[in-house]
């Protein structure tokens, strides 16, 4: 394979805001990487405000997903991020311009689908990894009550990570806020 349309038939769109990164994401990237030669993977919200359903800035949430993918995982794997614009007509467009060309969009939400599902492109489901276990809201959630329950529910990489950034505090603060 050496072109350009070549490449892009075998690679996938994955979409997430990662915050934080946990372990259903990482089983969702790596199930993709088994169908796909390579998957972009879109960082969304990077203009939000750092808020408590937004605690990360994208440096941050870039730096989790380096962590947390292999060198060989990382050399198929498109790190981009996509500003929101908040118009649903206009959403597919502005993903696919900020995007290499893509084969197949995953996504579990049916409007994502739905609204990729008009513009011709493949949009599949990614199973579901133990949704009740690995859900950004209840880990945030844990972090800000102080519960280390979610210590077992994003990569140790991660933990660790979040530790040294102060996350649980930084959560408590925006709890409050």
């Amino acid at each position: 394979m050496n072109t350009q349309t070549d490449r892009g038939a075998q690679r996938a769109l994955f979409i997430g805001r990662f915050q934080p990164l946990h372990k259903g994401h990482m089983s969702a990237i790596h199930w993709i990487l088994e169908r796909h030669e390579e998957v972009v993977v879109v960082i969304g919200s990077p203009n939000k405000p750092i808020s408590y359903t937004n605690p990360f800035t994208v440096g941050e949430r870039i730096e989790m997903l380096r962590m947390a993918l292999s060198e060989k995982e990382l050399a198929k794997v498109i790190l981009i991020t996509i500003p929101d614009i908040n118009n649903d007509s206009l959403w597919p467009s502005h993903v696919l311009s900020y995007s290499p060309k893509i084969s197949t969009i995953y996504s579990n939400n049916d409007h994502v689908n739905k609204l990729f599902g008009k513009y011709g492109i493949k949009v599949e489901k990614t199973p579901i990894f133990s949704r009740e276990l690995h859900e950004g809201t209840g880990i945030r959630e844990m972090m800000a009550e102080g519960d280390n329950d979610w210590k077992k529910r994003v990569p140790l990489k991660i933990v660790k990570y979040l530790e040294e950034i102060g996350a649980e505090k930084r959560l408590r603060k925006l709890k409050e806020e």
